[in-house]
């Protein structure tokens, strides 16, 4: 009897000698050819530090019309949605500006406010740039239309200080305007300007003049002869440039003035208390009564100081590095003509504990110390983010850049920013206005953006031959058309070099 005939198995044939299938070298016969996938284009060299792959632009293109600018994949560990990527793309190539005559001016302290000006044409809502300097200056900039063509006021012109290579080859299309300026828009203090922190509303209503931005803090530093003050700067009042009437001295109010050290200011997000950080402490100021109180005591300096966004927590940063939560809404000691000495309020001011030799005294000391954040150097920059009041940046003197979550102090920082350089410098960090973006500029001269979420660092230039000490990063809603003309994003850069303006392209 024959034996049945071998079955036929796909991608084997049968050897009838070794009674064995074999498989089938090469493409199975009937299958259909796969061709080897396309070498993928060749992508520009990503901008100096950066680490992570960007989407290309047919990525974001696809992403914005098949998913409705939902979730890219960007590599196997992290993941961002097209917004975040055209955010990213936009910050790896901005357009730096220097405007001409500004040296010296804007050093210490920048805020962007919104003011009423009087004009031949009416009323205009208009923006103010506020600078503050070493020297103790306070100076008032006008933005946009609404502050020229008047007699008494010099035009800054703008200057191209520093170009991506995409614009280097097409060519400069569009300038940015002038600022313009009073020549008694100044106010002169005794001592440094420490801090300019713009209170109050922060978003303009159309439907209501009022409500706009019109009211700042200022601190000055204190000298050996006096201590530092706090100031309120009122723009209630409208601007009247042809009068002459903008100079900033006549706008600010002295609300504080004490025997010590101010390092810096901050307020709540309804205006109503300030707190300031100090050698030995903390105070804080009731706005509506100018009541003067101790928030805490501290044998080191707090050179940084912010409200988280609930208003009822305040974060110091001291000199020893330091970061430690102080609510506002446990009893002070109060003393309306001033601060006394922290050894008289003994008993009713919270003692901050500086203890970081890992020993404690009794349960209590430990108790204290496991609310305390550890850096690893002075702080000298606190950024609170008003998305999540459980996270907060900060930076120290050596370089170190952390977020922090407040739920999990005791694990220190849960996500580092690498590449920024400093070593005794009091520099400050910013965010943008949707908490995407950080920014700071190191000694080296070199500005830095890094990616909030994932740590990414998208840009590091040495855009001029400058060491940035101020910035400021506007509040977009209505404001955000900077110039009048619409740019990406925009921030503000101040040196003793002079006042630069970063935008993206």
């Amino acid at each position: 009897m024959t034996p049945p005939p071998p079955k036929e198995l796909p991608g084997f044939y049968y050897d009838p000698e070794k009674n064995r299938y074999f498989p089938i070298r090469g493409p199975i016969p009937g299958a259909a050819t796969r061709r080897p996938p396309p070498p993928p284009p060749p992508t520009p060299p990503p901008a100096q530090g950066c680490s992570r792959k960007r989407a290309r632009r047919p990525e974001l293109l696809l992403a914005r019309e098949m998913y409705g600018g939902g979730v890219i994949i960007s590599n196997k560990t992290t993941r961002s949605t097209f917004k975040q990527q055209c955010q990213y793309a936009q910050a790896s190539q901005p357009m730096v500006w220097k405007f001409q005559g500004t040296t010296f001016v804007p050093d210490k302290a920048l805020e962007q406010l919104h003011a009423m000006v009087q004009t031949p044409e009416g009323m205009k809502e208009s923006r103010i740039l506020v600078t503050g300097s070493m020297n103790g200056s306070i100076r008032l900039y006008g933005l946009g239309s609404s502050l020229n063509n008047f007699g008494n006021e010099i035009e800054y012109l703008p200057q191209p200080a520093w170009t991506p290579l995409e614009k280097q080859k097409a060519g400069i299309n569009s300038a940015l305007p002038s600022i313009w300026s009073s020549e008694e828009a100044f106010s002169n203090f005794s001592s440094s300007i420490t801090c300019v922190k713009k209170f109050g509303c922060h978003f303009p209503d159309a439907a209501n003049t009022n409500s706009s931005v019109q009211r700042a803090l200022v601190a000055t530093l204190g000298s050996g002869e006096s201590g530092g003050s706090v100031y309120i700067m009122d723009f209630s009042d409208a601007i009247d440039s042809s009068m002459g009437s903008w100079n900033a001295y006549r706008r600010n109010m002295q609300v504080a003035s004490l025997d010590r050290t101010v390092w810096t200011v901050d307020c709540n997000s309804d205006g109503t208390l300030a707190a300031f950080g100090m050698d030995h402490g903390a105070g804080l100021l009731d706005l509506e009564t100018t009541a003067l109180s101790w928030l805490c005591r501290s044998k080191s300096d707090i050179l940084s100081l912010i409200f988280v966004h609930s208003g009822n927590v305040v974060l110091c940063g001291l000199r020893n590095g330091s970061i430690t939560p102080v609510d506002v809404r446990q009893k002070h000691h109060h003393h309306p003509t001033g601060l006394a000495s922290p050894t008289t309020a003994r008993r009713t001011v919270p003692m901050l504990s500086t203890r970081r030799d890992g020993r404690w005294r009794n349960q209590a000391e430990k108790a204290k110390c496991s609310r305390v954040i550890s850096m690893s150097s002075a702080v000298c920059s606190l950024v609170a983010l008003s998305s999540d009041e459980n996270y907060f940046l900060g930076s120290s003197m050596d370089g170190s850049i952390k977020l922090f979550d407040l739920r999990l102090i005791q694990n220190g920082g849960i996500q580092s920013y690498e590449g920024h350089v400093n070593s005794h410098t009091h520099l400050p960090l910013v965010v943008d206005p949707s908490e995407t973006l950080l920014m700071s500029g190191g000694e080296d001269c070199t500005v830095r953006i890094w990616s909030i979420k994932t740590g990414e660092l998208i840009f590091a230039h040495s855009v001029t031959d400058t060491l940035f000490t101020a910035l400021c990063w506007p509040e977009s809603s209505r404001g955000s058309l900077l110039f009048d003309l619409n740019h990406s994003w925009g921030a503000w850069l101040g040196s003793r070099d002079g006042l630069f303006y970063m935008h993206g392209t």
